[in-house]
């Protein structure tokens, strides 16, 4: 009995990891068989640790098709980690364009940044958060560095696509805030302003993070 539960626990702390780093991704699927085959135990510790994972909100339990993998809820905290993240990257950005003397097509990222503006007023959220991305992206594109501008992506779309009704409300309240800073962040860099433009990335995050903990 108490082998059995060692190997339960042994299946889901396993399990668990891979989801969490991502080595698993989200909507992949699972299987007792192939999960057991994997971790060297029987079918018994995997199918009870699917079982309590799911309980957690790491997986949702398909009937004849074994386990799909959850986009991984995101609490406050969290999404205060996201967020310094995002300020490392995109105060690096700022500096590499400067580095570079890099030349952006400002009426390109304009007409996007317009583009956000017109649809708050839509009150489409999952339009309008494709549509953000696509800007960072373009953005971030300036970096030459596809690696860095797919982690920025990934982690832009695992708050966007979030079900906690908290993260939901605090992201569309803050959505007027956020769109102002980049209108200033991009008219800084157009003048070449840019210790001013990271410093406006500063207090972008750092106004968002105050609404969190304030909502908190």
């Amino acid at each position: 009995m108490e082998r059995g539960n060692n190997l339960e626990t042994v299946a889901y702390l396993t399990i668990k990891e891979k989801i969490i780093t991502k080595e698993w991704p989200p909507q992949a699927h699972l299987t007792e068989v192939k999960t057991a085959k994997l971790l060297g135990i029987s079918r018994t510790p995997v199918r009870k640790a699917f079982f309590k994972l799911e309980s957690e909100g790491y997986l949702m339990i398909e009937a004849h098709k074994g386990a799909k993998i959850l986009e991984q809820k995101i609490d406050v905290r969290g999404y205060l980690e996201r967020l310094e993240f995002l300020e490392l990257l995109f105060v690096q950005q700022i500096h590499f364009i400067e580095l570079k003397e890099i030349q952006l097509d400002f009426s390109k990222l304009d007409a996007s940044l317009n583009e956000l503006f017109q649809l708050v007023e839509l009150n489409d959220p999952e339009v309008y958060q494709g549509k953000e991305r696509d800007l960072l992206k373009d953005f971030l594109g300036y970096g030459r560095n596809q690696f860095k501008t797919a982690l920025v992506i990934d982690t832009l779309r695992n708050l966007h696509l979030q079900k906690n009704h908290e993260i939901e409300t605090l992201m569309k309240r803050t959505l007027a805030k956020k769109l102002q800073h980049y209108s200033k962040t991009l008219d800084l860099l157009r003048k070449k302003e840019y210790g001013l433009a990271r410093k406006q990335v500063r207090i972008m995050i750092n106004q968002l993070m105050l609404s969190a903990v304030t909502e908190e």
